[in-house]
């Protein structure tokens, strides 16, 4: 397996740092595949209370909401309910990998409805930019801004979240669709939505979170 980014190895150990609570209670550990190991305290029993959610450091949007046996990751703020389409995914408490990754398959789904909606609403002024110049008709990606490549270079795989048709120099926001190669995490780091999307996404997932709720 690959070793981790020092960016994505920086997100688990940032984890520890602001959920170690002092006490003499046992303590476990996650650790990165760099073999980067970080501390996690864990409640005493069932009946304890969780740890309080933990804003990661490197991420604009990124927070950790922990209970008993895993780490819910989310981009809001306060602990979602359970199984909720705003949770990215879950994390292990103990020795923790990239690979114990859980992806939320229903998190991808809200993620590109809201990527086709912001994409109608031209909430992307990079992305407008890129369809008004490209030379002729044709497809352009939408890409994770955790690892932009190089200009007039494509991006990894893992990291192209989808494609949607240029005519004219306009999106065809009907034309969108998700590419299956995509990953949530990768050792580059979490997902990073182009600036208007990202905020966009927020206020959908901010919905959604008042719906769950009612």
């Amino acid at each position: 397996m690959a070793s981790l980014s020092p960016r994505f190895a920086s997100t688990l150990r940032s984890i520890p740092s602001t959920l170690i609570r002092q006490s003499n209670k046992p303590v476990s550990s996650i650790r990165s595949s760099s073999s980067t190991t970080i501390h996690y305290q864990q409640p005493q029993s069932s009946s304890s209370t969780s740890s309080p959610s933990t804003k990661d450091p490197s991420h604009p949007y990124l927070h950790y909401h922990p209970n008993h046996t895993h780490l819910t990751l989310s981009f809001l703020p306060n602990p979602p309910i359970s199984k909720s389409k705003t949770i990215l995914g879950y994390l292990p408490l103990e020795n923790a990998t990239l690979d114990d990754f859980k992806e939320e398959p229903r998190f991808l789904d809200v993620l590109h409805d809201s990527i086709k909606s912001g994409l109608e609403q031209d909430k992307s002024d990079t992305i407008k930019y890129e369809a008004e110049t490209r030379p002729t008709d044709g497809w352009i990606h939408i890409t994770d801004e955790r690892a932009v490549p190089p200009a007039g270079r494509i991006g990894e795989t893992e990291d192209l979240i989808g494609s949607v048709y240029v005519q004219e120099g306009k999106i065809i926001a009907s034309t969108y669709s998700p590419l299956p190669t995509y990953r949530l995490i990768t050792p580059n780091g979490v997902l990073t939505l182009p600036k208007g999307l990202d905020t966009h996404l927020i206020d959908v997932l901010k919905k959604i979170d008042e719906e769950e709720r009612k």
